[in-house]
């Protein structure tokens, strides 16, 4: 049994037995471990006074834990979303997270007249709560917007974006929602577009269809997104008896091609169970630090969807976590929960498992682990699945692994380096015409990116008109200084710097080098856009790169990259700059409001497309106020 730290025990007796989330903590305020809890003072105690015999990781998560915060939530719900957020911000080096934190997209049906189906990724919590066709109880208390719309229906998440997006095409073709983003209003243009004319929309720009007909043909696209074809293959067929009976033999005809490119759809669908019951079907595989996770989905009785979702850091944890850790992800933002899941390892908490589950879907939601029978069947048929993914998994990385770190041999003998460069950092310059000048950082290990090291530097000391050489001297200046301050964001050194350029900007690295008394001690290396020569100090030419392809290919990948993270960042500054500019045009908004304006809104386009009733919402926004942001950004943007 643990013994409690005595600062810890007099903060644990101020927790309260309320739901929320908890942040354990290490040295320097480091977050090791999030979690969730229905009661925070006992799940607390438990982590530093546990009694039962506990699992490696936490036995040493425990032993480094200094302190803990915790955040209190309205509902278990509420906390298993906030828990998600949380592990996504702070990678916590004790919970299981999604591989390299991806963010997978969902599918969203939008709450307008005429709805669209949209792709989103990084749902926000404020729609993650809005339940897949569902507008009850907690799950849609408000109209929730996303990208200046307002949710309707969710479906996903979608480990596979290119099945996704077939998926997409064929359901806005099937059942001909309309793709543009045109407002449908009376100023709105009259003019049809292109999918009017094939047939793949109904026009409703044009008036031509209903209301009350469209949102039919929203209907059956939600129904058959969540797995139920069969019931809307028999909408379909009923559609077209009656407009058969009553004559109207055009209607007729379009129905019954819908339910042919219907019926092609979904012929490959295999029946798995002879009831109606709605299942999930999980199963996890671990290996290493690696682990993965299968789904199935079987709605109606068939098997209409297959997805793996991969995860990291689940060393030392059981596959069990893993499940936990997936239905915390899939569930909590925007899946959709059926009434039975089928699990291959027993869960610990199942009871609190299947509270969370029933607030989530509204309903009852039995969680199992079958011993027998077809239910058992199908759990094995997932953990197959599982197995056979987690292997290639582990296949690829090694091979990705070796691949990268023979470039990196390569390229040591290359540039003739005394060892191969483990840790290369590239350098790049973006700007507008000397106006807002990016410097960006990106940094490879083992010949791989590693993400969390990228850095960007807003130049300071260039103005008025471009001067690459000079942006590069000041961002390697500040890199070296915050490394020699003893800045952990800046260290180690690297084992080799490159600059995308050619021998000019060779010059001010060395030169930069020698100031900070590391020449001779860093290696360098410019890599010129055009030619991909590759230049390096005291040779006046470039070096011959024939023998050296994985070294040559490596140090382009490098370049490229820091080229693309360095668009990004100048791209996101450049739209905020724009942002700001507009909104202090208006007579009015100061930096405080438009703080909080910029806080509700993600753009200036989602003020436009928003109400005047919904900007009056926001801190600070008066009425009035509201309608003149609201005339002036119709203006400005029309």
């Amino acid at each position: 049994m643990h013994e409690i730290p005595a600062e810890l025990s007099e903060k644990l007796a101020q927790v309260p037995q309320l739901p929320g989330c908890y942040l354990i903590k290490g040295r320097e305020g480091r977050v090791l471990y999030v979690g969730k809890a229905r009661a925070l003072r006992s799940r607390l105690r438990q982590h530093f006074a546990e009694s039962r015999p506990t699992s490696a990781w936490h036995e040493h998560m425990v032993q480094r834990a200094q302190d803990f915060d915790f955040i209190v939530t309205s509902s278990e719900v509420e906390a298993l979303i906030l828990e998600a957020t949380l592990i996504k911000k702070h990678r916590p080096h004790y919970n299981i997270r999604l591989a390299d934190d991806k963010s997978y997209p969902y599918l969203v049906l939008t709450d307008e007249d005429y709805p669209r189906l949209m792709i989103l990724r990084d749902l926000p919590e404020a729609a993650a709560v809005a339940r897949p066709g569902q507008r009850r109880g907690f799950h849609d208390p408000k109209r929730h917007r996303v990208h200046s719309l307002s949710v309707g229906r969710i479906f996903g998440p979608y480990p596979n974006a290119a099945a996704m997006r077939r998926t997409m095409r064929m359901v806005s073709q099937i059942f001909g929602l309309r793709t543009c983003s045109r407002p449908l209003d009376a100023r709105s243009p009259r003019q049809p577009c292109l999918n009017y004319h094939m047939k793949r929309c109904p026009g409703p720009c044009l008036g031509t269809v209903t209301p009350e007909e469209y949102a039919e043909r929203v209907s059956q696209a939600a129904t058959f997104l969540g797995g139920r074809t069969e019931r809307v293959v028999q909408q379909l067929r009923a559609e077209m008896q009656r407009a058969s009976e009553a004559l109207q033999f055009e209607r007729a005809a379009v129905l019954r091609d819908r339910l042919r490119a219907l019926e092609r759809a979904t012929e490959n669908q295999v029946v798995v169970f002879n009831d109606t019951v709605d299942r999930d079907v999980l199963a996890a595989a671990q290996e290493t630090d690696r682990a993965v996770v299968a789904q199935l989905m079987v709605r109606a009785g068939r098997l209409v969807q297959q997805n793996q979702m991969e995860f990291t850091h689940a060393e030392k944890h059981a596959p069990e976590e893993a499940l936990a850790t997936f239905m915390a992800q899939h569930y909590a933002h925007g899946g959709e929960v059926p009434r039975e899941i089928l699990v291959s390892h027993e869960l610990a908490d199942t009871d609190e498992w299947e509270g969370l589950l029933r607030e989530l879907r509204g309903g009852p939601v039995h969680l199992r682990r079958p011993r027998r029978g077809s239910a058992r069947a199908l759990v094995d048929m997932a953990l197959r699945n599982a197995q056979f993914a987690l292997e290639r998994l582990v296949t690829t990385q090694a091979e990705s692994k070796r691949a990268a770190r023979a470039a990196v041999e390569d390229l040591g003998q290359a540039l003739r380096l005394s060892e191969p460069p483990r840790r290369i950092e590239c350098y790049d310059v973006s700007n507008t015409g000397g106006h807002l000048i990016i410097g960006s950082m990106v940094v490879f290990a083992d010949g791989l990116p590693d993400k969390k090291s990228y850095r960007a530097f807003r130049i300071r000391t260039v103005e008025e008109k471009p001067d690459d050489y000079a942006a590069l001297g000041e961002m390697l200046k500040r890199r070296l200084a915050r490394a020699a301050a003893g800045d952990d964001r800046f260290l180690p050194l690297p084992h080799l710097i490159v600059v995308d350029g050619g021998r000019g900007q060779l010059g001010v690295a060395e030169q930069v080098l020698e100031d900070a008394g590391h020449q001779g001690t860093l290696a360098l290396a410019a890599l010129a856009k055009e030619e991909e020569a590759v230049y390096v100090p005291g040779k006046a030419t470039p070096l011959d790169m024939t023998s050296h392809t994985r070294a040559q290919f490596l140090l382009e990948r490098v370049r490229d990259e820091t080229h693309r993270y360095g668009l990004v960042r100048h791209r996101t500054l450049r739209d905020r700059e724009v942002t700001v500019s507009l909104l202090e045009q208006v007579d009015g908004i100061g930096p405080e409001r438009r703080r909080a304006l910029l806080r509700a809104f993600p753009s200036v386009e989602a003020m436009a497309q928003a109400g005047v009733d919904e900007l009056a919402t926001v801190p600070g926004i008066t009425r009035p106020l509201a309608e003149k942001l609201k005339r002036f950004l119709l203006e400005e943007l029309s």
